[in-house]
Protein backbone atom coordinates (compact mmCIF):
# COMPACT_ATOMS: atom_id res chain seq x y z
CA UNK A 1 0.00 0.00 0.00
CA UNK A 2 1.39 3.39 -0.99
CA UNK A 3 1.38 6.25 1.49
CA UNK A 4 -0.22 9.21 -0.29
CA UNK A 5 1.55 11.91 1.74
CA UNK A 6 4.98 10.36 1.31
CA UNK A 7 4.63 9.42 -2.37
CA UNK A 8 4.89 11.98 -5.14
CA UNK A 9 6.19 12.32 -8.65
CA UNK A 10 9.34 14.44 -8.84
CA UNK A 11 10.83 16.02 -11.92
CA UNK A 12 14.57 15.31 -11.97
CA UNK A 13 15.66 18.67 -13.37
CA UNK A 14 19.21 18.87 -14.75
CA UNK A 15 21.05 20.31 -17.76
CA UNK A 16 19.28 17.93 -20.16
CA UNK A 17 15.81 18.34 -18.60
CA UNK A 18 15.03 22.06 -18.32
CA UNK A 19 11.27 22.10 -17.80
CA UNK A 20 9.61 23.77 -14.83
CA UNK A 21 7.50 21.67 -12.48
CA UNK A 22 6.38 22.18 -8.87
CA UNK A 23 8.27 19.21 -7.37
CA UNK A 24 11.98 19.15 -8.25
CA UNK A 25 13.40 17.63 -5.05
CA UNK A 26 12.74 14.79 -2.62
CA UNK A 27 14.21 13.48 0.62
CA UNK A 28 15.16 9.84 1.11
CA UNK A 29 17.25 8.24 3.91
CA UNK A 30 18.60 11.56 5.18
CA UNK A 31 19.53 12.86 1.72
CA UNK A 32 17.75 15.51 -0.32
CA UNK A 33 18.01 14.90 -4.05
CA UNK A 34 17.80 18.21 -5.88
CA UNK A 35 19.20 20.09 -8.87
CA UNK A 36 22.58 21.62 -8.19
CA UNK A 37 25.73 22.86 -9.86
CA UNK A 38 28.46 20.38 -10.76
CA UNK A 39 31.67 20.16 -12.79
CA UNK A 40 32.14 17.80 -15.73
CA UNK A 41 35.35 15.86 -16.28
CA UNK A 42 36.27 18.63 -18.77
CA UNK A 43 35.84 21.27 -15.99
CA UNK A 44 32.60 22.64 -17.46
CA UNK A 45 29.76 23.65 -15.14
CA UNK A 46 26.38 21.98 -15.56
CA UNK A 47 23.23 21.32 -13.55
CA UNK A 48 22.98 17.81 -12.16
CA UNK A 49 20.38 16.09 -10.00
CA UNK A 50 22.54 15.44 -6.96
CA UNK A 51 22.04 14.15 -3.39
CA UNK A 52 23.18 16.09 -0.32
CA UNK A 53 22.49 15.82 3.39
CA UNK A 54 18.92 16.95 4.10
CA UNK A 55 18.12 19.96 6.25
CA UNK A 56 16.13 17.68 8.59
CA UNK A 57 19.17 15.44 9.08
CA UNK A 58 21.38 18.47 9.78
CA UNK A 59 18.85 19.68 12.34
CA UNK A 60 18.86 16.28 14.09
CA UNK A 61 22.67 16.25 14.13
CA UNK A 62 22.79 19.77 15.66
CA UNK A 63 20.28 18.65 18.31
CA UNK A 64 22.50 15.65 19.07
CA UNK A 65 25.57 17.90 19.40
CA UNK A 66 23.55 20.17 21.71
CA UNK A 67 22.61 17.13 23.83
CA UNK A 68 26.33 16.49 24.47
CA UNK A 69 26.33 19.70 26.56
CA UNK A 70 29.97 20.30 25.71
CA UNK A 71 29.95 23.72 27.37
CA UNK A 72 29.14 22.07 30.72
CA UNK A 73 32.16 19.72 30.63
CA UNK A 74 34.71 22.21 31.89
CA UNK A 75 36.59 19.56 33.85
CA UNK A 76 37.41 17.71 30.60
CA UNK A 77 40.39 18.52 28.42
CA UNK A 78 40.16 19.19 24.69
CA UNK A 79 41.64 15.71 24.06
CA UNK A 80 38.92 14.07 26.16
CA UNK A 81 36.20 15.98 24.33
CA UNK A 82 37.68 14.89 21.02
CA UNK A 83 37.69 11.23 22.09
CA UNK A 84 34.05 11.47 23.15
CA UNK A 85 32.84 13.21 20.00
CA UNK A 86 35.01 11.86 17.18
CA UNK A 87 33.29 8.50 16.61
CA UNK A 88 29.90 10.14 16.11
CA UNK A 89 31.28 12.92 13.92
CA UNK A 90 33.18 10.37 11.82
CA UNK A 91 30.03 8.28 11.36
CA UNK A 92 28.04 11.30 10.21
CA UNK A 93 30.84 12.30 7.86
CA UNK A 94 31.10 8.82 6.38
CA UNK A 95 27.35 8.46 5.79
CA UNK A 96 26.16 11.95 4.91
CA UNK A 97 29.40 13.12 3.33
CA UNK A 98 29.43 10.31 0.78
CA UNK A 99 28.13 12.51 -2.06
CA UNK A 100 28.46 16.20 -1.23
CA UNK A 101 30.84 16.76 1.68
CA UNK A 102 30.68 20.56 1.65
CA UNK A 103 27.03 20.38 2.82
CA UNK A 104 28.35 19.09 6.17
CA UNK A 105 30.54 22.18 6.77
CA UNK A 106 27.71 24.06 8.48
CA UNK A 107 27.48 21.25 11.06
CA UNK A 108 31.25 21.36 11.59
CA UNK A 109 31.05 25.12 12.12
CA UNK A 110 28.29 24.54 14.69
CA UNK A 111 30.50 22.07 16.57
CA UNK A 112 33.27 24.69 16.62
CA UNK A 113 30.82 27.25 18.04
CA UNK A 114 30.00 24.82 20.86
CA UNK A 115 33.73 24.33 21.46
CA UNK A 116 34.24 28.09 21.63
CA UNK A 117 31.47 28.26 24.22
CA UNK A 118 33.27 25.49 26.19
CA UNK A 119 36.49 27.53 25.95
CA UNK A 120 34.83 30.61 27.39
CA UNK A 121 33.46 28.65 30.35
CA UNK A 122 36.67 26.73 31.01
CA UNK A 123 39.18 29.58 30.87
CA UNK A 124 38.32 32.59 32.97
CA UNK A 125 40.41 35.02 30.93
CA UNK A 126 38.25 34.20 27.85
CA UNK A 127 34.91 34.47 29.69
CA UNK A 128 33.63 37.61 27.91
CA UNK A 129 35.92 37.37 24.88
CA UNK A 130 34.24 35.72 21.87
CA UNK A 131 36.92 36.80 19.42
CA UNK A 132 39.74 35.62 21.70
CA UNK A 133 38.04 32.27 22.25
CA UNK A 134 37.82 31.88 18.46
CA UNK A 135 41.52 32.76 18.20
CA UNK A 136 42.36 30.23 20.93
CA UNK A 137 40.42 27.50 19.12
CA UNK A 138 42.05 28.47 15.80
CA UNK A 139 45.44 28.15 17.49
CA UNK A 140 44.50 24.68 18.78
CA UNK A 141 43.40 23.71 15.27
CA UNK A 142 46.72 24.88 13.91
CA UNK A 143 48.85 23.09 16.53
CA UNK A 144 46.70 19.90 16.71
CA UNK A 145 45.01 19.63 13.29
CA UNK A 146 44.14 15.95 13.70
CA UNK A 147 42.49 16.22 17.12
CA UNK A 148 38.86 16.43 15.91
CA UNK A 149 37.66 14.61 12.80
CA UNK A 150 36.08 17.70 11.28
CA UNK A 151 39.32 19.67 11.74
CA UNK A 152 41.05 17.23 9.38
CA UNK A 153 38.47 17.95 6.71
CA UNK A 154 37.63 21.65 6.93
CA UNK A 155 40.98 23.13 7.91
CA UNK A 156 41.89 25.99 10.20
CA UNK A 157 38.96 28.41 9.75
CA UNK A 158 37.05 29.06 13.00
CA UNK A 159 34.53 31.73 13.96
Amino acid sequence: MMHLEKSKIVYCKDSNRTGTYPNVQFTFLGFTFRPGGALSKHQRRFTGFLPAVSSEALKRMRQHVRSWRIHRRTSATLDELAQQCNTTIQGWRNYHGAFYRAAMHSLFGYIDLRLMRWTRRKYRRLRQRKRRSAEWLRKMKFTHPRLFVHWRVVGVSVG
